[in-house]
């Protein structure tokens, strides 16, 4: 038995029995026996822990070494490949980042034991993660065993897919899949909150936040990958993958707002187990093969199995609901109608990407991006109106304090769509900077009453959600696209542009041969960029070989960006965009990522 197979098995054994003993412990009538129990479930989530940690390693020490005759060693790295991206190539494929995955669990179980006060809650909750880390652990004891060994050993590896040889892509997968694995905890102490009759809003805030925040960071690295990597001058296509991991940061959002109220105690329970049950789906439609997507791996014999994690997860869910009777209370006060508002609007987005991503496979219909755009981004302007009304209620209803915030807000910005159509003719774009300012007000008039700790996070998060939506509204709407043949030493003229082709070179190294052009680029007279795109083409036995280089030049308020389609000896086509304000995008995600661990350092 292979060693790497031998630890997956010993790890999944303990993590099997320490989920018995947290049952046991916790339900156990005899205290005696329920602290026998309970001393012997922790013990054994640690060892489950080391146990999948070995197996890990003992997988990435394979591709340390190159050994080849690991099928999936050889389908994924091939010895030119940097000693960084051999432990990227670790998790790029379905086995490997399964088995990270489960090593996450096991981590964050082990987190829990040394953060969370232990008592009844805690072990329930433990049992439950730790049946759902067993349950994963099996797959990679059977369909997704990454420790397959071959009847020879190839001289080479079939390569690591050359889109992938980015920092962002190497750091994207972890990240999501650490989103994934928090993502489970928010359903499980809920649960068992309630099974043993105790609050459970505060233990839960701190795991959403924790799946949230790395939600966050995957999904922005995401969209900085295919923006700088595929030449497409997008970093969002609302491709099926790209949607599954949206759809638990959706829920987890929601949860994070509804938590605020106890009386939304039963909408709570449901998304704190929507967000488990999505984390799931999403790893269903990147694993299955049924949903067609350039992100998704291929068809396998696994998929089917999710489905049923899927539905066993519900059931409990459902049950545990049920024997408690949980009742949801709305009333008129104007700030709870406000953040129930805002679940509304989470909750229709969801419906909608939900319903997008799977119409293709469920009812044949195909769904292009010009679907999103039409329901998600009216979405976004309402969640952004219903945010600065929100804020200028504050925590504390005052109908003179809101009149006069909302009356302030509205003045300055339409005075601000004023000024922005005064001076652009751009009558959207207008629209946006007077809501972007209508929101942004109250926040600041907030912030100058004095900064209070319990507020800073979500205000930084707020904020960065505002510059967001004017990246997102600029870079969507106003984006400009060209297709164009660039000759040596002339000049290809577009509006207010000129672009010029000074060389274009041939080189190699090791890995690949380049294909690079060097553009300047002239507006209104002026240089604005020099741009350098490549087209690399790797030396590997992989159809998928060649990949464009891309090269951004990034301003403020626009980026000039370029992307080789095709070349000669002294020509080259090129896609070029100009991207307007597509910085605010990261700019705005990252200090929402950064307002989310301001918030969720409070716990810690």
């Amino acid at each position: 038995m292979d060693p790497g197979y031998f630890f997956a098995l010993l790890g999944f054994l303990a993590s099997a029995y320490a989920s018995y003993s947290f049952f046991s412990g916790s339900f156990s009538k005899s205290k005696r026996k329920a602290q026998t129990s309970l001393k012997r479930g922790e013990q054994l989530t640690y060892l489950s822990f080391i146990f999948f940690l070995i197996s890990y390693l003992i997988l990435t020490y394979y591709f340390l070494i190159h050994d080849f005759s690991y099928y999936y060693v050889y389908s994924y790295s091939d010895t030119k490949l940097s000693t960084a991206y051999l432990i990227s190539a670790v998790w790029a494929g379905r086995e490997g980042s399964l088995l990270l995955w489960i090593l996450y669990l096991a981590l964050l179980s082990v987190l829990a034991l040394k953060l969370d006060r232990k008592d009844r809650v805690l072990a329930t909750s433990l049992g439950m993660i730790l049946a759902f880390t067993s349950a994963l652990a099996l797959l990679i004891l059977t369909a997704s065993n990454p420790f397959v060994k071959m009847d020879f050993t190839p001289p080479e590896g079939y390569g690591l897919n050359p889109l992938l040889r980015t920092p962002e892509m190497a750091l994207h997968p972890p990240t999501i899949f650490l989103g994934y694995a928090a993502g489970i905890f928010p359903f499980a102490y809920a649960a068992s909150s309630l099974l043993h009759g105790e609050e459970w809003r505060t233990r839960v805030r701190f795991w959403t936040l924790l799946a949230w925040i790395f939600l966050s960071v995957g999904i922005l690295l995401g969209g900085w990958w295919a923006y700088k990597t595929l030449g497409w001058g997008g970093y969002w296509a609302w491709d099926p993958v790209e949607n599954a991991s949206l759809l638990p940061w959706i829920t987890a959002t929601a949860l994070l707002h509804g938590i605020m109220r106890k009386k939304f105690e039963a909408i709570n329970y449901y998304l704190a187990l929507a967000t488990a049950v999505l984390v799931i789906l999403a790893t269903f439609i990147t694993r299955s093969g049924i949903i067609e997507s350039v992100h998704a791996f291929g068809e396998n014999p696994e998929g089917p199995v999710y489905l049923f994690y899927l539905a066993a997860l519900i059931v409990v869910g459902v049950a545990v609901e049920r024997k408690v009777k949980l009742k949801m209370e709305i009333n008129l006060e104007p700030r709870e109608l406000t953040i129930f508002l805002k679940i509304l609007i989470f909750l229709l987005s969801l419906v909608t990407i939900l319903l997008g991503t799977l119409a293709p496979t469920l009812f044949n219909v195909a769904v292009g991006r010009e679907y999103y755009n039409k329901i998600e981004i009216p979405l976004g302007v309402l969640l952004v109106i219903v945010l600065g009304i929100c804020v200028s209620l504050d925590w504390v209803y005052r109908k003179e304090v809101f009149l006069k915030r909302i009356k302030i807000s509205s003045a300055i910005g339409l005075l601000s769509f004023a000024a922005a159509y005064a001076a652009t003719k751009l009558i959207i774009a207008s629209i946006g900077v007077g809501i972007f300012v209508f929101s942004l007000i109250p926040h600041l008039l907030t912030l100058k009453q004095g900064i209070n700790v319990k507020k800073v996070g979500g205000y930084v998060t707020h904020i960065g959600l505002l510059l967001l939506f004017i990246g997102v509204m600029g870079s969507w709407i106003y984006e400009e696209h060209y297709r164009l043949r660039l000759n040596v030493n002339e000049e290809t003229n577009i509006k207010d542009c000129s672009l010029h082709l000074k060389s274009v070179r041939f080189y190699e190294d090791e890995e690949k041969s380049v294909v690079e052009a060097i553009v300047e680029v002239f507006e209104g007279g002026k240089h604005a960029a020099t741009l350098q795109p490549k087209q690399l083409f790797y030396k590997l036995m992989r159809q998928d070989r060649v990949v464009s280089g891309v090269d951004i030049e990034s301003k403020l308020t626009k980026d000039y960006y370029m992307a080789i389609s095709g070349f000669g000896k002294d020509y080259v086509f090129v896609e070029f965009y100009i991207v307007p304000l597509v910085s605010f995008v990261w700019i705005g995600a990252t200090l929402m990522i950064i307002g989310g661990a301001i918030s969720a350092s409070k716990r810690l």
